[in-house]
Formats: structure tokens, sequence, C-alpha cells
């Protein structure tokens, strides 16, 4: 006859201290900074020293690019209507779509060539793209730490991914110690932006949160308009279609 386990309290409170743990860990913002910067420097590092295949980096590109629209609409935009009507959002969002869009036609017109646009361009493009996108993540551990946890995942694949790529490239011409020390200076710029996210953004005027919130959403967009998706399908071709829909489910499902 099978003897049924009793927990004892000192073994609820070991399971209760354990899910403190965990819930403190996924709520602290130096946890979200930590991970973005690593990803970057990760990512770059791989892409300096050991070359990987081109078209596995750019189904990497596309599940993150299938993880960002899922969270620049629920996690960004949808409360930005909530918090100031859709019309006022419409304006914000597409104030960061002419921003950052306009960015990134910029850097691509001074590039030299295609190797240069997928080096230092990319790396200029994700430095500039990540302010706006890693401040919304940092905003987003006050009451929607779920949300923030799928834009984790999205901005890690996606931002990860666009480092290994630009780090192959731009380790040709700029050297693999200016390269992965221009990444580590990224890496700081992006986690930096995590805190000040989770220290400024919340406390604003719904008004401004709002803003803040969709005008990020434009400017993902704007990246995955002109940075992500093009460079993912060069790389890769069609099969982009199937990773961008297994980032699409697999965040919207977390």
């Amino acid at each position: 006859m099978a003897v049924p386990h009793v927990l004892t309290g000192a073994t609820v409170a070991q399971a209760s201290n354990s899910g403190n743990l965990l819930g403190g860990l996924l709520s602290n913002p130096w946890f979200y900074a930590v991970f973005s910067a690593v990803s970057l420097v990760v990512g770059s590092a791989v892409g300096v020293w050991a070359e990987p295949n081109e078209r596995w980096q750019a189904i990497l590109l596309a599940v993150g690019g299938g993880s960002l629209v899922v969270s620049l609409a629920f996690e960004l935009y949808d409360p930005a209507v909530e918090n100031i009507g859709k019309w006022t959002a419409s304006g914000f969002f597409l104030l960061g779509v002419g921003t950052f869009g306009g960015l990134d036609i910029l850097i691509d017109r001074v590039s030299n060539d295609e190797s240069e646009e997928q080096g230092w361009g990319l790396w200029a493009s994700v430095t500039t793209d990540g302010v706006p996108e890693n401040a919304a993540m940092g905003s987003l551990l006050v009451g929607n730490v779920s949300g923030a946890m799928a834009f984790l995942f999205a901005l890690v694949v996606t931002n990860g991914s666009q480092s290994m790529m630009s780090g192959m490239n731009m380790s040709e011409n700029r050297g693999e110690g200016k390269t992965f020390a221009a990444w580590a200076v990224t890496a700081l710029v992006v986690g930096g932006s995590v805190l000040l996210g989770y220290w400024f953004i919340p406390p604003l005027p719904k008004f401004w949160l709002g803003g803040v919130r969709a005008f990020a959403g434009g400017a993902i967009l704007a990246s995955l308009a002109g940075e992500i998706y093009p460079d993912a399908y060069e790389q890769a071709g069609p099969s982009i279609t199937l990773a961008t829909a297994l980032g699409f489910l697999g965040t919207f499902l977390l």
C-alpha cells in the first residue's frame, strides 16, 4: 500500500521560499538588464570568432522578429490605446516609426557596401533602436512581469542574432578587438536602458506613459520592416516564413 506523502511545515516553507526567490528574480530589473546585455556580448563573440552559418543566423533573426510582433502589439501598443486613446496612441506610434525608420534609412545610405551595412550599420541600428525597446521592457516590470518575460525572450533572440550577424561582418572591416569592444559598449547602453525604463517610465502620468510605449512600439516595427526581415530573407529566403510563425506562437503562448 502506497504511503501518501505528507507535506511538513518545513517543506511548505521551502517551496514557498523557492517560489518567492524565482518570482523575485523575474521581477528584478537587474536580471533583465544583465540578460539583455549578455545576449549582445555572447552573440557578437560568436559572430567574431566562430563565424556561424549565415542561414541559421537569419532563421534566428526571423524567430525573434515574430516574437517582437506579439510584444509590440500586446505589451506596448494595446496598453497605450487604453491609456490615451487610439488616435493619440497612433500618433506616437507613427512618430516612432518615422524617427527610427528614417534613422535606419540614413544608416543604410552612409554604409559603403553590403558588408558595411550588415556590419557597423547593423550595430548602429541595434544601438539606437535598443534604447526605446529596452526602456519599454523595463517599464513593464511594474505590474506586468509575464509581459516583460515574453518581451525579454523576443529581444534576446533578435538582438543576439543581430549582434552575431554584425560581429561576423564588422570584424572583417574593423578588426576583431574593435568589433567586440563596440558591442560591449552597446550592451552597456541596452542594459542601462532597461534600468532607466524601470525607474523613470512607470511614475509618468498616463498620457506620457502611453506615449512612450506607443513610440517604442513604432520603433520596433520600423526595425522589423527596415532591418530584421530584409536581412533575414536575404540570407535564408522563404524559410523565414515558418521561423517567423514559430517566434510569434512561442511568444504568444509564453
